[in-house]
Parts: C-alpha cells; structure tokens; sequence
C-alpha cells in the first residue's frame, strides 16, 4: 500500500468509573495511536479534571511501542499529572521488555503522584479502594481481560 497516511496500530478502551479512569492496551503502537489515543483520553477525562483522580491501565495484551511514542508517553503523563490523577496502577504480567519501556517512559512515584505496578486486577483495586478511589462498576476491567489463569 502507497500513501503517506500511516495507519494506526494500537488498540485502546477507556471507561470513567467514579473518580477512576480505567484503560486497556493491546497490540504493537505506532506514533499515530499514540496521538489519537491522547486526544480520547482528554475527552474521556473531561469529568474528572479539577478533582483527584486515578488510572488503572491493563497493560496484559499491550505490545509495546516504536520509540517515536516516548515523547507523546511523556507528556500525556504530564498532562495527567498536572490534571489531577494522583494515583496510578499498572497492571501486567511480569515481562521485562514491557518493564522496561514503561518505565523509561512513565513518570515514578513523587509528592502528589504514586504509581504501582500489579500482576493481577483484585490487588490493583484493592489497593486503589484502600487510597479512596473505589470503582462501582468493575465490568470493563475483567471483561477485557486475559491474564493466564494458574491452572
């Protein structure tokens, strides 16, 4: 295919519950879903500017991203920062490749902003209940999920 459209690769849902942004990733991301992603991510976020909020990101199906999206990563996290989310979780299966992009481009814990990093969805909510942030609908979270059972 010619053209100089690059598609977008990289898949994305977002949902609010409460005071708690929710978010799952999958698949390899390019510069172009980073910057799309971006923009429905301030939208989605509209009601919870102002207040003190969360973000609980599903990382389990994310493939990581070319490195054109760290800038973009960087100052969404800003964005985020100075917007009002104060608590951030990740979760994921231990995966070092992952580890190590999200880290590089994630901001780590400060005054005013902490982020953990979970390998199952229960200890990453329970933790965010135990900091006020208590999601009523949990729906998103496991119906997106597919982290390998321990059978």
């Amino acid at each position: 295919m010619g053209g100089v459209m690059l598609s977008l690769h990289g898949r994305w849902k977002l949902e609010v519950n409460n005071n708690v942004m929710m978010q799952w990733f999958a698949d390899s991301w390019n510069e172009e879903a980073i910057i799309t992603y971006v923009k429905n991510f301030r939208e989605t976020a509209q009601p919870l500017v102002g207040k003190d909020w969360a973000i609980i990101s599903i990382f389990e199906e994310w493939k990581l991203g070319v490195p054109a999206i760290e800038k973009h990563v960087i100052e969404h996290c800003d964005w985020f920062k100075l917007n009002g989310c104060i608590k951030d979780c990740h979760i994921y299966s231990p995966d070092a490749a992952k580890e190590m992009q999200l880290e590089k481009m994630i901001p780590h814990t400060e005054p005013g902003y902490e982020r953990r990093v979970f390998t199952n969805i229960n200890d990453a909510v329970a933790w965010l209940e135990s900091e006020g942030f208590t999601i009523s609908d949990k729906s998103f979270l496991y119906s997106n999920i597919k982290i390998k059972s321990e059978t």
